[in-house]
């Protein structure tokens, strides 16, 4: 009961939270018989949300021990299905537990259930994927190995990219891999029984780098972000893509990521020069406050008309654009407010955001329509009021954007004609580091034929 409750109100939080989420490959998921997800794990409270509202089955989740570190959330945390996990870096004399935890998972694959695993073992906020945990693997050939491999159970690993980890309103893909059926491993479980597992986890994490725009090692996250902000836009017209299609925008972000990869592993002193480069560059920027995009002509041809549009956007948008403002600003303020006070780490900044911004929301709005109602008694009134509420603050939260960029826009073509030096200093060095990157993708892609 509490778990469906759970799960209805989670999903309706993540749709208003997100911009969008792209689910791929859900139809991998089998409908019945033994199932254990496995998915990375960036953003410790999202995640398991995004999965489960993602997700075809009802799931049992294993999280880490110290959420249990009370009566009554122990209490409650079983009630949605979740088992403790006892990590060495959390608690490390009670690690002996975790046979009590296996023991619920297999018994969980015996009923034709499924459960999520984060293999990773701790939430980092970084575009890396951590070091794989054996946990999985352990749980599904043990359960496999107690019914004579009869049970069918399948590993199943769910790629989580987020475009930003801590942005509201930002995008999320959600892609389902293969299933890994447990059976084709019988013999080799029954020779070796750790080689197999260590066999079975490299096969997760080798499908997990597959399914996330992840990279290997953050040394190289600066340099995949420079290549996203100056080239993705180039690379996806060039290989014939659609620039709003979120599959094709993940696909680019791989091959991009995958290419940087391939560099720091073969030629790390061409990444070096490229950092110099790109961190001169974006120095630049910083110092004169604009957007790589102004210096883009192929972006700015194309937004001619746009500036118009944008004009007259702004014009009429604006008694909107208040009263998105007046209704929703408190709400959206007072969390980031509290992130910023709180310090959190970015794994947990927008999990900590969405929780506090449900619960301002809620309040305010209930304020809101309080109000209205007392103030007027109009029924008619008061569901208008209602209905406007949520579309008038993306609203604001849009025009709020396209009001910041134009300002920018404007503030580019003043320093444009007031110190032309720097500005065509900074578009050599664009051009520079671009004739960099496609010197590099000639090689590469020559190496990769």
């Amino acid at each position: 009961m509490l778990y469906s409750i759970i799960h209805k109100i989670s999903g309706l939080a993540l749709k208003l939270f997100f911009n969008q989420v792209s689910i791929q490959n859900r139809d991998k998921v089998p409908k019945d018989g033994p199932v254990i997800f496995v998915a990375n794990h960036p953003n410790f409270f999202m995640d398991p949300l995004i999965v489960g509202s993602c997700c075809p089955r009802t799931l049992h989740f294993f999280a880490k021990s110290t959420l249990f570190n009370s009566r009554l959330r122990e209490i409650a945390l079983s009630k949605l299905n979740l088992i403790p996990i006892y990590r060495k870096i959390d608690d490390e004399a009670n690690m002996g537990k975790n046979m009590d935890s296996f023991v619920k998972g297999y018994e969980i694959l015996e009923k034709d259930g499924s459960f999520l695993i984060f293999p990773e073992g701790i939430s980092m906020g970084k575009r890396v994927l951590e070091k794989i945990k054996t946990g999985a693997a352990r749980i599904g050939l043990e359960a496999e190995l107690r019914n004579d491999f009869n049970l069918n159970t399948s590993i199943i690993p769910i790629g989580i990219s987020y475009s930003d980890l801590v942005r509201f309103r930002s995008d999320i893909m959600v892609r389902f891999g293969d299933p890994m059926y447990l059976k084709e491993f019988e013999n080799e479980y029954g020779n070796n029984k750790m080689e197999t597992v260590k066999k079975v986890t490299g096969a997760i994490e080798d499908s997990l780098n597959q399914l996330t725009n992840y990279i290997q090692v953050d040394e190289v996250e600066d340099i995949v972000e420079g290549l996203e902000l100056i080239y993705k836009l180039e690379l996806m017209t060039e290989l014939g893509m659609e620039l709003d299609n979120k599959n094709d925008d993940f696909i680019t972000s791989k091959i991009l990521t995958d290419a940087v990869q391939w560099y720091n592993d073969n030629d790390p002193d061409l990444v070096d020069q490229f950092r110099g480069r790109l961190k001169n560059y974006m120095n630049l920027l910083r110092q004169l406050d604009i957007r790589d995009e102004f210096l883009d002509p192929t972006r700015q041809e194309k937004r001619n008309w746009g500036k118009t549009r944008t004009i007259i956007f702004l014009i009429l948008g604006a008694p909107l654009f208040f009263w998105g403002f007046i209704t929703n600003y408190l709400p959206y303020k007072i969390p980031r407010l509290l992130i910023e006070i709180r310090k959190n780490d970015m794994s947990e900044a927008a999990s900590w955001k969405l929780i506090y911004g449900f619960i301002f929301f809620v309040a305010y709005y209930a304020v809101g329509i309080a109000s209205i109602w007392k103030l007027t008694g109009d029924t008619t009134l008061l569901i208008l009021f209602c209905l406007s509420l949520i579309p008038s603050g993306n609203f604001a939260l849009y025009y709020g954007k396209s009001l910041a960029k134009y300002r920018q826009h404007l503030n580019f073509l003043s320093i444009f004609y007031n110190k032309r030096t720097i500005i065509f200093e900074t578009i050599k060095q664009r051009m520079e580091l671009l004739q960099f990157i496609e010197d590099s993708k000639k090689r590469y892609l020559e190496v990769m034929k």
